[in-house]
């Protein structure tokens, strides 16, 4: 999508009363009403989906009373891997609409770098792994950069200025990017999208079978648990 998938998000969410900056602590499941403890106050509920990061899960930055150790230990068995962008500026790029490099075949530290994607004048420069982490407490936009200008030229350093650059690993709820399973352990998808008691459902990326890590695979698994609760059948295919 050209505008972006926060603007897909955001429409999908019209007309829906948004809290945001309203973090959910404690999920009190032991009487026959949910108690869900924010800032703001504490919420009754009958059902809630709970779609946040692996990490979120398995640290325990959502409490679960009384406890679920068998999802915080799925969730553990799921954690999330890294990769980041970084967005420049291009002063009269002279390429075509999504050209592409890649900074050094030689180097497991470098970069995929995405030429005008939409024809705009940025590039898109894409890090994964051990180099993402390393990049995340050093300067990526300027790693980007000096990539460009050893495939480029030297003119072209003038040419770069930086935008925006992602940093996954240091969100406070997120704490990376994309879930893997650990060796043996693909199963624990199952355990973690199943529902505790009917009322305490969960979705997100982590929780596809098949589709994880992906955008879809989180949608799908937020439309399953929505029907679940108001008692429809959905079969994620």
């Amino acid at each position: 999508m050209k505008e972006g998938y926060g603007t897909l998000v955001t429409s999908h969410a019209a007309g829906l009363n948004i809290r945001l900056s309203t973090p959910v602590t404690r999920i009190d499941h032991s009487g026959r009403v949910l108690k869900l403890d924010t800032p703001a106050g504490t919420i009754d509920a009958d059902h809630v989906i709970v779609c946040v990061p692996t990490t979120v899960v398995a640290k325990s930055q959502v409490v679960f009373h009384p406890p679920l150790p068998d999802k915080h230990a799925a969730a553990a068995d799921l954690p999330l891997g890294l990769a980041d962008k970084v967005f420049l500026n291009v002063d009269r790029p002279e390429w075509p609409t999504n050209a592409h490099l890649v900074g050094s075949p030689y180097s497991a530290c470098t970069a995929s770098h995405r030429l005008s994607p939409f024809g705009w004048p940025i590039v898109e420069s894409f890090f994964g792994g051990d180099c993402a982490e390393m990049l995340e407490d050093g300067d990526a936009a300027q790693f980007a950069i000096d990539e460009l200008v050893g495939l480029l030229g030297s003119d072209w350093r003038k040419r770069f200025t930086p935008l925006v650059a992602t940093r996954w690993r240091h969100e406070r709820y997120i704490g990376g990017s994309y879930s893997h399973a650990r060796v043996g352990r693909a199963g624990q998808r199952t355990l973690l999208a199943a529902s505790v008691d009917g009322r305490i459902h969960f979705a997100g990326e982590a929780c596809h079978l098949f589709d994880f890590s992906t955008a879809h695979g989180a949608y799908e698994t937020g439309v399953a648990a929505a029907r679940a609760i108001i008692g429809e059948s959905v079969t994620i295919a």
